[in-house]
């Protein structure tokens, strides 16, 4: 089903994973427009939508066939009138191609992101830590490795285990070595050096960060979702804590359940960060508590909306929204936040007011995580039917989406089992 010629906008996303198909439902909800999306290929959790209209376009490797087809697409799309288009990305190397490319797509689109040099500011996380030094904002003890440094002195700073994880996400995906992760925990100085010498022969360049381990298992990470206009001011604050994460090599750290809250510290100090870098769209701090002083240490920012941020919707507020509002206009949205899904801060930013649990797994096997704080909270929100899982919507009346739910449980069960989560 192709894209309604009376449709007033088309949002148009680059990706394939449960953020983009998350993406593409709240813009049906919130307006019912259906989304372009453009993945390397289909899959069950985008195909057969009443949300999307599915363009797969073969490997991104090559961004000027990408520009190209975008260029294609926006001018089929405008063949029936002039109607605003809006580029968004799933992953942070979508992001940074759409950043390279600015000036060819903007002439044919809105793009809700800053500028390349500002998403280089805060993507790269060794320029993160130094600007969290910087604000004074606290984070983990970090170094980074590059090919040639002396990793003995490097790893003479740290007590090991240690955490090591890419500098750069987006040149991290065109690195090719065995037992290869998203975030590696390094046990010793020997595991540490031959991780590295896999990397130096990867022909992954940029910087390796190696960093302090902050105790505690998925029950102590946190996030936050933030929104500031174009003028550069943050106004909303989306705060959750995190009840379980994956744990299968290629998803390690997505996070699976969520319970949302509010956190009056990390709004503050994450909207201190972005207004400092001049930030405008949407962006999510990655952080963890640390039980040992009482602080949450933030440890990225990604310059996007998180695979996971259903959360936000599930609490209230639709970040679709955000985007329309603010890049397209009062006449595309006159209304206003849900008063009763956010509270005002003395600071002027907008956190959730409710609590409500996300997930993506079945509550049989989430039922299996709960025995921790965070775990306490969510079981609650169980019990009382407080839970969204954003592949389960009910204008999705195809058959081959129910068989897909199925089959996504069952996979679910599987990788549990073969790994299961950490406990520290």
């Amino acid at each position: 089903m192709e894209i309604d010629p009376t449709q007033r906008f088309v949002p148009v996303i680059l990706g394939g994973d449960i953020g983009t198909y998350t993406l593409a439902r709240e813009f049906y909800e919130a307006y019912q427009v259906r989304s372009v999306v453009l993945p390397a290929a289909g899959n069950g959790v985008i195909e057969h939508s009443v949300a999307i209209d599915l363009r797969p376009i073969g490997s991104m490797a090559d961004e000027g066939r990408v520009v190209e087809a975008l260029l294609e697409l926006a001018a089929e799309l405008k063949a029936s009138g002039d109607r605003p288009l809006m580029l968004f990305g799933s992953l942070d190397f979508h992001i940074m191609l759409i950043a390279k490319h600015r000036a060819a797509l903007e002439e044919h689109y809105v793009i809700p992101y800053p500028e390349l040099e500002v998403i280089e500011a805060a993507a790269l996380k060794e320029n993160f830590y130094a600007l969290a030094d910087r604000l004074g904002i606290a984070h983990p003890r970090t170094a980074v490795y590059r090919p040639g440094a002396d990793l003995e002195a490097l790893a003479g700073n740290f007590t090991f285990p240690l955490i090591g994880k890419p500098s750069s996400s987006g040149d991290w995906i065109a690195a090719k070595f065995e037992g290869k992760q998203k975030i590696h925990t390094i046990q010793d100085f020997a595991q540490l050096a031959e991780l590295v010498s896999k990397i130096d022969a990867s022909g992954y360049t940029s910087g390796y960060i190696l960093q302090e381990y902050v105790p505690g298992g998925d029950d102590v990470m946190r996030l936050c979702t933030y929104f500031a206009t174009k003028e550069g001011k943050v106004i909303f604050a989306g705060y959750g804590e995190v009840v379980i994460e994956e744990h299968a090599p290629l998803v390690l750290g997505n996070s699976a359940a969520i319970v949302t809250g509010r956190n009056d510290a990390m709004a503050a100090d994450g909207a201190r960060m972005l207004e400092e870098l001049g930030w405008r769209g949407i962006a999510m701090i990655d952080a963890k508590y640390d039980h040992r002083d009482g602080q949450i240490k933030f440890f990225e920012i990604n310059p996007r909306l998180g695979r996971n941020h259903f959360y936000l919707t599930a609490a209230g507020v639709n970040p679709a929204r955000f985007y329309v509002t603010e890049f397209l206009g009062a006449e595309f949205d006159s209304a206003s936040v849900e008063t009763t899904a956010v509270v005002e801060t003395e600071a002027g930013v907008l956190q959730l007011s409710r609590e409500h649990l996300f997930t993506v797994l079945p509550h049989h096997l989430l039922r299996r995580f709960l025995d921790s704080g965070t775990g306490r909270k969510a079981a609650v929100l169980l019990k009382s039917g407080k839970v969204s899982n954003p592949l389960k919507f009910a204008p999705e009346k195809h058959p081959r989406r129910r068989v897909y739910l199925v089959l996504n449980a069952v996979n679910h069960y599987v990788k549990y089992k073969k790994f299961p989560p950490r406990s520290i």
